[in-house]
Formats: C-alpha cells, sequence, structure tokens
C-alpha cells in the first residue's frame, strides 16, 4: 500500500490536467450563454465551482480515473453551499453530511480495494444485491421526504428531493464499489429527475451539469460493462 497508487499514474494525471481545463472552458461558456439568454439570471461561485469540478469529476469517474474522487469532494463542498441558499435542504445534506465523506472511503478503496490490496476491478450486483438496492432506494426515499418535512417544512418539491438524494446515496456507493449498476442508477433516478428538479428551482448551471452526468453515464455504462467483460 502506497501513497503513490492514490495519486495515480502520469496517464491519470495529465488527463486530469487536459479533463480540468477543458471542463473549465465549458463551464464558462455555459456560463456566459445563460447570462444572455435567461433574463434575471445571476452567477453564482457556488454553483460554478460545483459544475465545474462536477464535470471532472464525472469524467475521470468514466475512465476509471482514481484521481475523479478529490474533483468530486470539492465539488460536494461547493454545491452544498449553492443548495442551501435555493431552499433544496435534502440535496445540501446528500453533498456535505454523504458525498464529502463516503470519497473519502471511496479514494483508497479504488486503490486498495482488490485482492491482496491491488486495485479494484470492475463488477456486478448480485441479484440479491440488484433487490436490496432497489429498497434501499425506496425506503430512503420514504426517509428523506419525511425528514424534509420535520427539519424544512415548506421545502421545494420534497419529494423529487428525496428521490435524488435516497438514490444518489446508493450509486454513490456502488461507485465506491466499481459496481456497473451504479451508472444505471445515475442514468435514471438520480441524473433524469435532478435536471427536472433543478430546472423548476431555477438552477439552470447545475440543471446542465447533470444533463451532461446523464450523457456521461450512456457511455461509462457501456465501458464499464466492457471492462466488467475482462474482469
Amino acid at each position: 500500500m502506497t501513497i503513490r497508487a492514490l495519486l495515480g499514474t502520469k496517464h491519470d494525471v495529465l488527463e486530469q490536467t487536459y479533463v480540468a481545463l477543458a471542463m473549465l472552458v465549458v463551464t464558462f461558456l455555459y456560463e456566459g450563454i445563460t447570462a444572455y439568454a435567461i433574463p434575471g439570471f445571476t452567477f453564482n461561485i457556488y454553483e460554478a465551482v460545483g459544475t465545474w469540478t462536477g464535470l471532472v469529476c464525472v469524467w475521470l469517474s468514466r475512465t476509471r480515473n482514481i484521481l475523479c474522487w478529490p474533483w468530486g469532494i470539492v465539488s460536494a463542498l461547493s454545491l452544498g453551499f449553492f443548495f442551501s441558499q435555493i431552499g433544496l435542504p435534502g440535496q445540501q445534506w446528500l453533498n456535505w453530511v454523504y458525498f464529502m465523506i463516503i470519497q473519502l472511503w471511496a479514494w483508497p478503496h479504488w486503490a486498495f480495494g482488490g485482492a491482496d490490496k491491488t486495485e479494484l476491478p470492475v463488477t456486478e450486483l448480485s441479484w440479491k444485491g440488484k433487490v436490496l438496492t432497489v429498497l434501499a432506494i425506496l425506503a430512503g426515499t420514504a426517509l428523506v421526504y419525511y425528514a424534509i418535512g420535520y427539519f424544512a417544512p415548506g421545502s421545494f418539491h420534497p419529494l423529487l428531493d428525496a428521490l435524488v438524494v435516497a438514490s444518489s446515496v446508493v450509486a454513490q456507493y456502488l461507485l465506491g464499489k466499481k459496481k456497473v449498476e451504479s451508472w444505471i442508477l445515475w442514468l435514471g433516478p438520480v441524473n433524469l429527475v435532478s435536471i427536472v428538479l433543478f430546472a423548476m428551482a431555477g438552477a439552470y448551471t447545475v440543471a446542465a451539469l447533470y444533463l451532461a452526468f446523464f450523457i456521461h453515464a450512456i457511455f461509462a455504462l457501456g465501458a464499464w460493462t466492457k471492462a466488467k467483460s475482462h474482469v
């Protein structure tokens, strides 16, 4: 077990640099287009930074680059501040209480979670695991929905907020375990619902971010399925 395994190969570092610069340009372009096209649009630094780092994170996750995790941690921190400002407490809790913590676990788990503390391979869930995944999402949605109603009554679309939170919790855990099914969850109950939810809340930059996540998840599902077949 070495620190070098957590920092990636030279290829990982080079890919990270190219992707970070490209996604910074994409974020600036989108912010400019949105400001021009939508009357009353207000730039938010937390939304912009969370969008940029989130785009980098999801790209590197798709290519199984271990450096996705530090970018994800910064994205969770930034988006947590943003969601606290627009009345989506479920999303704030998700980013600060869960995403930041589990990514600190997933980062070394990818590096040392395989046999004899080697790199973790891509695998898929058993049928029992798939059933438990669905049950966990249903139970989690109900739990978060009632928590929002109790701690933050009057929140914006609490049921959709709760569904995204519960699905994201499970999807992120499966991503940390390098399970192919994580990308199925990112595609459906997370990204599609998030696009609708954030667009209705007026969070257009984050809605676009989740549209990018959705597109990435399509390619990631194919890439991870192919990688699993070689394990």
